[in-house]
């Protein structure tokens, strides 16, 4: 029986598959590979079918990123889930170091490790995404946006789905976050130093689903008031819920306006007018504030800022 299921959704990008799988059998010693086929109508089958060892899932009718993920923990055998999307890929060995934090720590329900950052065409950047502190109780910092998880960078005891539901496949670029959040209601959080994956960064241009930045954004805001609805929080005094509002919509309104100048440097005058647009939606009085516009400019004179 596998110790650990790697669930790699897909759609029409077959040619990404043979890097994602290969990097998800190097990463442990006892690794099952569930690709989900989410309604591909390219040569994704035909692939998928060269790739050995793998199991196969094939959806007929789109489900979206959480749709195919949760097909993939309803067809999983092992008892720790992985996701893996199909343009990045796992370190070598970095299952069996997330998995036997797992073991090591039994009330735990997940486990997060660092990010190496690498451009489009898969050359590490040198930046790190990696947690802070040294893990436990992090549902406040989740919920605040304030713990950089991703669900290439954790691992999943697969009993938490049981206790806390499957993706919620109606919030689209952000479903991932609310898992995280809704788990770490329930669980304390391990955190590994050592780098676990490579995440190809999203631009406005490389289509990816994170580079539609501004619309996850604004909807994570919305979405936060019905994280703060969650028992934990309702039992927080209604001070604490004030603050971890406000700290997240000045976090998102921030990283609208932080990435809306690294767009402007790179010509991509729609996605800076949509973050900038979004980030005075959301908070006016944090866009417009003289120290903010002060940072930009200082950032847009700074070579490579």
């Amino acid at each position: 029986m596998p110790k650990v299921s790697v669930i790699i959704p897909t759609h029409s990008r077959p040619h990404l598959l043979p890097r994602a799988v290969e990097s998800a059998r190097n990463a442990g010693s006892c690794v099952e590979v569930i690709v989900v086929d989410d309604a591909s109508r390219d040569q994704t089958m035909e692939v998928c079918r060269q790739l050995e060892g793998i199991k196969y899932v094939r959806l007929e009718h789109n489900q979206g990123v959480a749709g195919a993920r949760n097909i993939g923990i309803l067809a999983s055998s092992a008892d720790y889930i992985s996701f893996l999307d199909d343009d990045d890929v796992r370190l070598a060995g970095s299952l069996d170091l997330q998995v036997a934090a797992l073991v090591n720590n039994k009330e735990a329900g997940l486990v997060c490790g660092a990010m190496l950052l690498a451009d489009q065409e898969g050359n590490l950047t040198g930046e790190v995404s990696a947690p802070k502190g040294s893990g436990g109780d992090v549902f406040w910092e989740m919920l605040e946006l304030d713990f950089p998880a991703m669900p290439i960078s954790v691992v999943i005891r697969k009993e938490c789905f049981t206790r806390v539901g499957l993706l919620d496949d109606g919030l689209p670029g952000i479903d991932d976050w609310d898992i995280l959040v809704r788990i770490a209601e329930m669980y304390p959080v391990v955190i590994v130093d050592e780098p676990v994956s490579v995440y190809r960064k999203p631009t406005p241009f490389s289509g990816q689903g994170s580079s539609a930045q501004a619309r996850h954004l604004l909807r994570a805001a919305r979405h936060q008031l019905q994280l703060l609805q969650l028992p934990r929080a309702k039992a927080a005094p209604a001070r604490k819920l004030r603050e971890a509002r406000r700290r997240a919509v000045n976090r998102i309104a921030d990283t609208l306006l932080w990435n809306a100048a690294h767009a402007f440097r790179k010509g991509a005058y729609p996605f800076v007018c949509g973050n900038v647009l979004a980030a005075l939606r959301l908070n006016p009085l944090r866009a417009l504030r003289p120290a903010g516009f002060r940072k930009l400019v200082l950032m847009l004179r700074t070579p490579g800022g």
